[in-house]
């Protein structure tokens, strides 16, 4: 008898990677020999339970549910019988064995054979507080150790297997906990005639991306890429010869990356063929860390803009900036800690400062899957992340406060809601960041357009779709939701709205009213105050919900004009014919643009810039 609504049906043993599939009913599981899905198993009844098409749909029933054995635990819960809704997974537990079951439809059943060796290939994930503890597959015993090392509750705490979408409850899987007794005289601990054990050891397997268990949640450092944490001991290392070509993560262009055991005379890892390794790597994204990683702590400066708002031109003039400031007005050295993880920034900064059209100075935007992100592994998922750009700031007088800073250039799009998740966690690093930016453009808001409606300015004619106070709103929902702060919490992290462009509106407050805070290697932090009332007020008059959004995330706000170009752009062509708009490489004068930056370096790194009030 065929499936309702022609439904076909896919069930995975989680244990040992088995997958059935059928398209008839009833389909029976059990341990004998004539069932549909047979399990090894000898807590697992000869014929123990039957997925069946009823008058009203799809049901799993238990064939002895009188017997003491003859339960079932369906998504977390003992039945005998239940429905199974259509194109949905179910976990299943029966005795001491794990399954994964869906229904689709007969049109899609080739895809069923995907989804069971993915669910079979991938280790287990442990979930705790909605988000992934786990940042890579763990065999079965690292995940009764991670229990007791973060102290997880067995009765709550959900653990999936591979990309499943529904898992087991911790309790469920102790079943599979081998126990821990003493060895008998003869040196035979009693485990190894435990048939549990044993099946423990078959889905413990060996592969080297099942090595150790690390708390993505606690660490001293966090990995500048992945935004998780990690400590000293935990970080992998890059191994060198030849032949170890082939991550089984990363794939087959990488390095393997590895835990080291040996070491030579020097500290330096070796790898399986004893060749010293230089180049370290997270152990949850596995992508390598800049030189020095360990040496001095790193600052997450994080820029949040809508798209098309001018946060790759923004940065790159930032950079190029404090480059000098820094140094001349502070004695701050300030320079490329990771020239090759750079060299996407450092190529658009001499893109921009070496054109001399500006055709030539034009910066394409950030694309979500550009040359500003790459691909790679989070919580057991390969994701889209952004490039970090690392650059370490050193004083001439102390190395206590040596520090380093990491950018980055989102794609605006990452900012909206809906961008936000496991799959797609771009612009995450907004919860782990010492400092935020939000770059408001006011070309793009129509209250700011009509009160310049005279302006020569070609941006203020463009047709873009103003959705910054959506974007703010939703960077709130975001580090909220990411720390577990509650609704009227505030972060104490710095907070700058920045109004760019200020070129074209700077004369609405008096740019004379605007007083320089650098005065002998110092920031006024009046002056800077000042200054931040003055575009406060005028954010206020155009844009309140922008002022009322970020006083709702931060009880450090302050906010500034600036000026990438400090001049007018222009209209121009590109050798395609588009009409394009960009500045004129001659006349890029920016204004204020690195004041933001010092700023909050000065809250998080007092020693490096210091201020008086």
């Amino acid at each position: 008898m065929a499936f309702a609504h022609k439904l076909s049906f896919g069930v995975i043993n989680c244990l040992n990677g088995e997958f059935k599939q059928a398209s008839s009913s009833p389909f029976v599981i059990g341990s004998g020999s004539d069932s549909d899905l047979v399990i090894q198993d000898d807590s697992v009844l000869d014929q123990h339970c039957l997925v069946e098409k009823t008058k009203k749909g799809i049901q799993i029933r238990s064939i002895q549910a009188e017997h003491p054995d003859g339960s079932l635990m369906l998504d977390g819960k003992p039945t005998t019988l239940a429905p199974i809704k259509a194109r949905t997974e179910h976990s299943l537990q029966i005795g001491r064995s794990f399954l994964i079951l869906v229904t689709t439809l007969t049109s899609k059943k080739e895809n069923l054979q995907r989804w069971g060796m993915d669910i079979a290939n991938g280790g287990w994930i442990i979930n705790k507080s909605n988000k992934a503890a786990a940042t890579r597959p763990l065999d079965i015993l690292e995940v009764f150790s991670a229990r007791d090392t973060m102290g997880l509750d067995p009765n709550s705490t959900p653990v999936f297997k591979g990309n499943s979408q529904v898992g087991f409850y911790l309790n469920q899987l102790m079943a599979l906990e081998p126990e821990k007794e003493h060895l008998p005289d003869d040196g035979i601990s009693d485990s190894d005639e435990d048939p549990v054990a044993e099946r423990v050891d078959e889905v413990s397997g060996s592969s080297p991306s099942m090595t150790r268990f690390i708390d993505a949640d606690s660490g001293e450092f966090t990995c500048p890429t992945c935004w998780l944490k990690f400590d000293r001991g935990d970080v992998m290392h890059v191994a060198v010869h030849d032949s170890l070509f082939g991550d089984p993560l990363l794939g087959e262009e990488q390095m393997q990356r590895f835990h080291a055991s040996r070491f030579n005379d020097r500290g330096q890892a070796l790898d399986e063929y004893g060749i010293p390794c230089t180049e370290i790597a997270c152990p949850h994204c596995r992508r390598t860390l800049p030189p020095g990683f360990f040496d001095e702590p790193h600052k997450i400066f994080s820029i949040v803009g809508a798209p098309q708002s001018g946060k790759s031109y923004y940065l790159t003039v930032v950079i190029k900036l404090l480059q000098t400031t820094l140094f001349r007005k502070f004695g701050v050295v300030f320079r490329d800690a990771d020239p090759a993880g750079n060299a996407p920034i450092n190529e658009m900064k001499s893109h921009l400062f070496s054109a001399q059209t500006s055709s030539q100075a034009y910066l394409t935007k950030t694309q979500l899957e550009g040359a500003m992100y790459e691909r790679l592994p989070r919580y057991d998922r390969m994701v889209t992340l952004p490039k970090p750009f690392i650059f370490s700031l050193s004083g001439a007088e102390s190395d206590e406060e040596n520090c380093s800073v990491v950018f980055y250039d989102n794609a605006g799009e990452h900012f909206q809601p809906g961008q936000d998740s496991t799959n797609s966690p771009g612009a995450q690093h907004i919860a782990s960041s010492d400092a935020i930016f939000f770059l408001f453009d006011p070309t793009i808001n129509p209250d700011f357009r009509r009160s310049l409606a005279d302006s020569d300015d070609p941006q203020f004619k463009s047709q873009v779709s103003d959705q910054q106070d959506v974007i703010l709103a939703e960077t709130e929902v975001r580090i909220k939701r990411l720390l577990g702060l509650g609704r009227r919490e505030k972060v104490d992290i710095p907070l700058s709205i920045i109004v760019g462009k200020c070129d074209s509106w700077i004369h609405k407050i008096g740019e004379d009213k605007l007083r320089d805070p650098i005065i002998d290697g110092t920031l006024d932090m009046g002056a800077i105050e000042d200054n931040s009332s003055l575009v406060r007020e005028l954010m206020e008059e155009y844009c309140p919900y922008i002022v009322a959004n970020a006083e709702r995330i931060s009880s450090d706000v302050c906010y500034f004009a600036a000026s990438a170009f400090g001049h007018t752009p222009i209209t121009f062509e590109d050798e395609k014919g588009v009409t394009r708009i960009g500045p004129d490489p001659k006349k890029i004068d920016p204004m204020y643009a690195e004041i933001p930056t010092l700023w909050a370096l000065s809250r998080v790194r007092p020693g490096l810039v210091p201020s008086f009030q």
